[in-house]
């Protein structure tokens, strides 16, 4: 029997590949991860970092991810052994020029599968530029993707889908403080532009299960629960402190890794989140 989820939800999750909304923590909580995000940006010139990665920056962070509730949460979709792939802040300011072309965040070699929890920390609907989904499909298999330079495009490699599918069928995901919506990491989304007149909020809780298949670059990937008896991925250190030398030094070499597998390609240089200079998501 699932822990938190009903067994209708993880059916819909099964067949949709997205599951929206799921609550996870109360509004209030959310704005205090809000604040604390707020907190670090105004004292750090690199505050970028925090979009991959971020648990191994900040132990508040991390304890977004280790929270029994949204850990229940993902057991019921991926079973009881998994490992964090990333906590990945993704703050659109309102600018209404941003967006996140259609796309899937498989289709790049990484492990497969990987669930993502898109945790809105304010609200988050389509004034705001919500993200947008095509129900179903996940199972489509890795789409033709191309990368760009577009400047408001906010995805690390400005990447698009380019073969056609029914836009007609995506769904807004529209997220009050504290939800998120769940999907697979092969379905088919993208964002609007945020038109204010609040900044656009949302933490990209992202784990896998132990099983999930390799990487085309080995990464690492922090135990979250249960036990891993697969060894495909390496363990990841405990930050010590927020921003400390320690975390910093150790999230730099893991991102320096995970750069490798993202722009493996070549055709787009690596973000500032991964030590290049090109903007980032």
């Amino acid at each position: 029997m699932p822990k938190v989820l009903t067994e209708a939800q993880v059916s819909t999750y099964e067949r949709d590949g997205c599951l929206s909304p799921v609550r996870a923590m109360s509004a209030e909580r959310a704005r205090h991860y809000r604040e604390k995000f707020e907190t670090l940006e105004a004292r750090v010139p690199d505050i970028k970092k925090m979009k991959t990665k971020s648990h191994l920056l900040c132990p508040w962070v991390l304890e977004i991810a280790e929270d029994p509730h949204i850990l229940d949460t993902f057991e019921d979709l991926i079973g009881p052994n998994f490992r964090c792939w990333s906590m990945a802040w993704r703050v659109k300011k309102a600018d209404g020029e941003t967006f996140a072309g259609w796309h899937q965040d498989g289709a790049y070699g990484g492990a497969n599968p990987v669930v993502l929890g898109a945790l809105a920390l304010a609200e988050c609907g389509v004034q705001q530029g919500c993200l947008r989904g095509v129900p179903g499909s996940h199972t489509w298999g890795v789409l033709t993707h191309e990368t760009s330079e577009d400047p408001k495009s906010i995805l690390a490699k400005g990447q698009y889908i380019t073969d056609p599918f029914d836009e007609s069928k995506a769904v807004d995901f529209v997220l009050q403080p504290g939800e998120m919506v769940m999907f697979n990491n092969m379905l088919v989304h993208g964002s609007g532009t945020n038109l204010g007149p609040d900044r656009r909020y949302l933490l990209l809780v992202e784990m896998l299960p132990t099983w999930a298949s390799a990487p085309a670059v080995r990464q690492s990937a922090m135990l979250m629960r249960g036990v891993d008896t697969y060894g495909t991925f390496d363990d990841e250190p405990r930050p010590d402190a927020e921003w400390s030398p320690t975390a910093v030094a150790n999230w730099t070499k893991v991102v320096n890794a995970r750069a490798k597998l993202i722009f493996a390609d070549g055709k787009v240089a690596p973000s500032e989140a991964y030590g290049g200079t090109r903007a980032a998501t």
